[in-house]
């Protein structure tokens, strides 16, 4: 069944969706489903605490960190998860072009060993000629093979995030994020956040002991308790804005490989326009038209990796909260 799925994704095109459709189906991934349910549990819990008129001002606050706690960890299930369908729409669609590029390679050993053939009959070329064009072809049909397979496990993949999906090529590519995103994350970081309401909570006990009534050593042990959390928040804070900031540092340079692996590609296109023309001239043999094309293929390639590049790692900030 899983077999005809994906054929039945390779022979219907108009299935293709861009990747913002695909984006739209992250909130129904599982992991997003659980943290909402949570996040719903939790604000229902703070909504019958403060309807409580008995509450001490510590269930309140630990009710009210509760549902925090829980919008931080959903907010981070969502981008996680729009995170997983741009690295598995992306590795479906180079699989896809991978295919692509592997049958335009078999075309060409295909004609080069023909072509070897030939030569050989007027001895234009050796026994060793034509051996190494028919590995060349054997090489190619394995290499497609693997294509083939590689494509299949890629759409599988896609499909058990967003349901059967086949991926197009990304035309639009987001802009460099501002350059606050990295407060931004700190901020909504949920490890970060559990350990500040953890201070809150210790300080908040702190106020409620009085040495009239509880040993000194138990408060000075409270606030050795304090100073710890203390030193480790800012530990984690430190840890975590330079990995963030070295993360949000890539991102340019992987923008401007996108542009020149496209000026490479539109390069190529004007390369094969000129062989095509050749070709048509009877300046040049299709041997040399499906090699240009091959390269062709190839130049794209590259620029839709170099766009996934970018994505995948655009995407993998935002989730690093």
């Amino acid at each position: 069944m899983k077999r005809a799925l994906l054929t039945l994704l390779l022979l219907l095109p108009a299935l293709a969706q861009p990747l913002p459709e695909a984006l739209k189906r992250a909130p129904e991934v599982a992991g997003v489903v659980t943290a909402r349910l949570d996040y719903e549990t939790k604000q229902k819990d703070l909504a019958r605490t403060l309807q409580d008129p008995l509450r001490t001002a510590l269930a309140e606050l630990q009710a009210r960190q509760a549902w925090e706690l829980a919008e931080a960890k959903l907010k981070r299930a969502l981008a996680q998860a729009e995170s997983e369908i741009v690295s598995a729409y992306t590795q479906a669609y180079e699989a896809l072009l991978q295919v692509d590029l592997a049958e335009k390679a078999v075309e060409v050993a295909e004609l080069g060993l023909k072509a070897t053939e030939i030569r050989l009959k007027g001895g234009g070329a050796t026994s060793l000629d034509l051996l190494e064009a028919q590995n060349r072809l054997l090489e190619a049909r394995k290499n497609l093979e693997l294509a083939r397979r590689g494509r299949d496990s890629a759409l599988a993949a896609l499909a058990n995030l967003v349901g059967p999906w086949k991926p197009e090529s990304v035309q639009e590519l987001p802009a460099l994020p501002e350059g606050k995103v990295v407060e931004t994350l700190l901020q909504e970081h949920v490890d970060l956040l559990q350990l500040k309401q953890s201070l809150v909570l210790l300080r908040f006990q702190r106020g409620l002991l009085d040495e009239s009534f509880v040993p000194r050593k138990e408060i000075e042990a409270l606030e050795d308790q304090i100073q710890t959390l203390e030193a480790n928040l800012a530990n984690l804070e430190r840890s975590l804005r330079v990995g963030l900031e070295a993360r949000y540092r890539q991102l340019s340079p992987l923008l401007q490989g996108v542009k020149t692996t496209e000026e490479a590609y539109r390069a190529a296109q004007e390369r094969y326009r000129a062989e095509e023309k050749r070709f048509q001239a009877g300046l040049t043999s299709r041997l040399s038209l499906l090699q240009q094309e091959l390269a062709l293929k190839q130049a794209e390639l590259s620029w839709e990796q170099a766009k996934h590049a970018y994505l995948k790692a655009y995407y993998g900030l935002l989730a690093s909260r």
